[in-house]
């Protein structure tokens, strides 16, 4: 599949290179399957930690519950990381919530001054909210899914897809998808991969000292689009729905339904729009 000249000139370099003072080590493809498939199996061979998979293209990217996502070639960051983590096993999961905020701090000061900021959507989704720019709708940036290798000891391999540029207006996409380009932002893939990865390598040794969990519920918290709002969570045993009023130590949703709280590891969540007395009847 070509990609339209529109996104040729935006790819980026396909140099395997050392990340400064960092655990990770970069590859490029132009073209996989899926960069959390194949991590999964170097991991099985052995490979060891901090590899990341830079992918152009996905022909069979998903995010939570298989749901495929694709974007035309060249057009936006898509990579994973190949963890061993010496993290209590309570803590494997957080590393969803560790790549998220890691995104969230890479752009804010890229958007500084756009009207725009990033946030965090309970489990693993990272938002572009309160643009007032016609061409940039608020939406979905990126998503990130983590699988577990349950060997000893434990493997970590978290995937993250972020529309750098795609889509814009007039592309066809999934509905609530936007792009860092529809908020005006030119930033070039390999550039922003370096920017989350160092804030991702400062999480992870973090998160494997006592104060770790602790610190980054914290900042997941201080960038919470989901804390705050009226929520539904889609449960296995139907919808739940109730405020979420707080993050667990374990990156758990902590709801408020009709003042009792419990804590939700998993299940999609749609924000509610509370109706004001100022909107029409």
């Amino acid at each position: 599949m070509e990609a339209s000249s529109r996104y040729r000139d935006k790819r980026f370099g396909s140099e395997a290179r050392n990340l400064g003072e960092t655990r990770f080590r970069l590859e490029y493809v132009g073209e996989t399957g899926s960069t959390n498939a194949d991590l999964v199996k170097r991991a099985n061979q052995g490979a060891s930690e901090g590899l990341v998979l830079i992918a152009g293209h996905q022909t069979t990217g998903r995010g939570r519950l298989n749901r495929r996502w694709t974007a035309p070639p060249g057009t936006n960051l898509l990579f994973s990381v190949l963890l061993r983590p010496d993290w209590p096993a309570n803590r494997l999961r957080l590393a969803t919530s560790a790549l998220a905020v890691s995104l969230v701090d890479a752009l804010h000061l890229h958007l500084e001054g756009t009207g725009v900021s990033a946030s965090v959507k309970w489990p693993n989704d990272v938002l572009l909210v309160g643009s007032d720019q016609p061409s940039c709708n608020d939406g979905k940036l990126a998503g990130v899914l983590a699988e577990l290798i349950e060997v000893d000891p434990p493997v970590v391999v978290v995937g993250m897809g972020v529309n750098v540029n795609w889509p814009v207006a007039g592309d066809e996409a999934p509905p609530g998808a936007t792009s860092l380009a529809s908020a005006g932002l030119n930033l070039a893939p390999m550039v922003l991969v370096g920017e989350i990865l160092e804030g991702f390598e400062s999480w992870c040794t973090l998160l494997g000292q006592e104060c770790g969990a602790r610190d980054l519920r914290e900042a997941h918290l201080r960038r919470s689009a989901t804390v705050g709002q009226q929520v539904s969570v889609e449960l296995a045993s139907g919808p739940v729905n109730g405020m979420a009023a707080d993050l667990g130590l374990d990156g758990g949703l902590v709801l408020d339904v009709s003042g009792a709280k419990f804590e939700v590891r998993s299940g999609d969540v749609i924000h509610l729009r509370t109706t004001s007395e100022d909107d029409p009847a």
